[in-house]
């Protein structure tokens, strides 16, 4: 017993000092490397039953294979975390009696992993590919290039019907060689086949396979080929080299939560759920029935609630937990992911969120009254948006942009955190992409920087001697003036 308790006590005390080395030690990855760099961390995790429990020491759970951009590959560093960032101490314990009561049902538990912990991990080789890419033919030579290469790996690959007429398979004797494999998109029965989403575009079309799945959302690799690319981190150019690595696995993944939105009609005591993968056209669809009892729909983004083309202000009446909070009085109401607090929120003066963040950002559009401003509140709670009573018109709804409804008197709209979450793998890791993007995409922080107090100095001096010397020059010239108007005018008399 006691030689266990002094094994005991040395464990504790060396993993202690490891701690205490690990805080010190740890580093971000260089953003301006010219690799995908992702570091290899330890950290605490929380278990399924809501218990905290240090995580055993593992190469396989430590360390992360990077995402090189060219065939030459980094050299992997190794960082220890004291513990989980989003965690108290693994014993739960406040002062001497106080702590944290045990819940049996794990369903009423949330639990939130460690960033830096979420790597992905293949149970098995994937095997059927979903190959999404932006309208038009700006991405149609990279669509086809990447199609053929997925077929040659023996992969099965799925792609919607319209896109699959842009390959020209009766002339492309690469594609006629593997044509069974190279399988048009049935929504209704193949996206439970899915064990990757590619996607070539901009942001827009990362948000439309979010719609396609509106439960459990496969790993999505996003090259950027669009207008803007925020949410689309990858170079097409080096496409080879992270097909590689993300089919071997162990990369880094960030999981942008979505936000459950549901839509309950007046005098419906059921909802029904909408098929909202056929809704999620590419082009905004307006549906506007009144039969329907209730919407299901999935937000990647936001969820916008606003006056549509009604000339009078949005009223809407907000409630959290049942509770009533405030009434909107304005163009509208955003209720927005950390993911789309970049986005639209941001545009009408909310805060950035981090994706990691568990909150809902909540933003009035152009409120009519001074004092309502932006909030962020936790992720697990549900919010109610109610149509007033004393609304002039009625209300539309939007999701993601698409899946408009209008909504009438005493319709509501339900929302939450969804437990399905869109998992993007990530090109530097989960923080450093995400700055990453902020400093290209946005510019955020970016002007002119401050002088030092000795450049200071020296610019203040160069101004004053410019000024002497220009104050000499003057001078100069008022005495030499008088001289000249005297022999002019000597000059005139003779």
């Amino acid at each position: 017993m006691n030689q266990n308790l002094k094994n005991g006590t040395s464990k504790a005390s060396t993993s202690s000092q490891r701690r205490t080395q690990s805080v010190d030690g740890y580093s971000l990855p260089n953003l301006d490397n010219e690799f995908y760099g992702i570091d290899a961390m330890h950290s605490n995790g929380i278990s399924s039953n809501g218990n905290h429990e240090m995580m055993k020491e593992s190469d396989d759970d430590s360390e992360c294979v990077p995402l090189p951009r060219t065939n030459s590959r980094p050299t992997e560093k190794k960082y220890w975390r004291a513990r989980s960032v989003f965690a108290p101490s693994p014993k739960c314990n406040f002062g001497p009696k106080g702590t944290l009561k045990k819940i049996k049902n794990d369903q009423e538990l949330i639990i939130i992993q460690d960033p830096c912990t979420q790597r992905l991990h293949w149970i098995s080789p994937p095997n059927n590919i979903l190959v999404i890419r932006k309208p038009g033919q700006s991405t149609v030579v990279e669509f086809r290039i990447l199609v053929v290469k997925l077929l040659k790996r023996r992969l099965n690959v799925f792609v919607e019907t319209a896109d699959r007429t842009q390959l020209q398979i009766t002339t492309d004797s690469d594609l006629q060689e593997n044509i069974e494999r190279c399988i048009p998109l049935d929504k209704k029965k193949d996206l439970c086949k899915i064990d990757l989403v590619i996607c070539l575009g901009g942001d827009g079309t990362l948000l439309h396979a979010s719609s396609l799945f509106q439960k459990s959302c496969p790993p999505v690799l996003s090259f950027s080929m669009g207008s803007l690319g925020f949410l689309t981190p990858f170079d097409f150019k080096f496409h080879e080299n992270i097909l590689n690595e993300v089919l071997s696995g162990k990369v880094a993944v960030l999981l942008r939560t979505r936000l459950n939105c549901t839509i309950i009609k007046e005098g419906s005591d059921n909802v029904l759920t909408s098929n909202a993968s056929d809704n999620s056209a590419r082009t905004n669809e307006t549906n506007t029935s009144n039969n329907v009892g209730g919407m299901y729909h999935l937000a990647l983004n936001e969820v916008v609630i606003d006056r549509g083309p009604n000339s009078y202000l949005s009223n809407l009446d907000l409630y959290i937990n049942d509770k009533f909070i405030t009434k909107v009085q304005g163009d509208g109401l955003i209720l927005s992911t950390p993911t789309g607090s970049t986005a639209y929120a941001m545009a009408a003066g909310a805060s950035m969120v981090h994706p990691n963040v568990p909150a809902m950002v909540i933003c009035p559009i152009c409120p009519h009254s001074l004092s309502f401003r932006p909030i962020v509140v936790p992720a697990g709670i549900e919010l109610t948006v109610k149509v007033a009573q004393d609304s002039r018109l009625t209300a539309w709804l939007s999701v993601d942009g698409r899946n408009q409804h209008e909504l009438h008197q005493y319709d509501s709209v339900k929302i939450t955190t969804s437990v399905y979450p869109v998992p993007c793998i990530c090109r530097f890791d989960q923080v450093g992409d995400w700055f990453q993007s902020l400093a290209d995409i946005l510019h955020w922080n970016i002007r002119k920087p401050q002088l030092n107090l000795d450049t200071d100095q020296e610019i203040q001096r160069d101004e004053q001697i410019q000024a002497q010397d220009d104050e000499k020059i003057l001078n100069k010239n008022k005495q030499i003036s008088p001289i000249s108007n005297g022999e002019s005018s000597t000059n005139e008399l003779s």
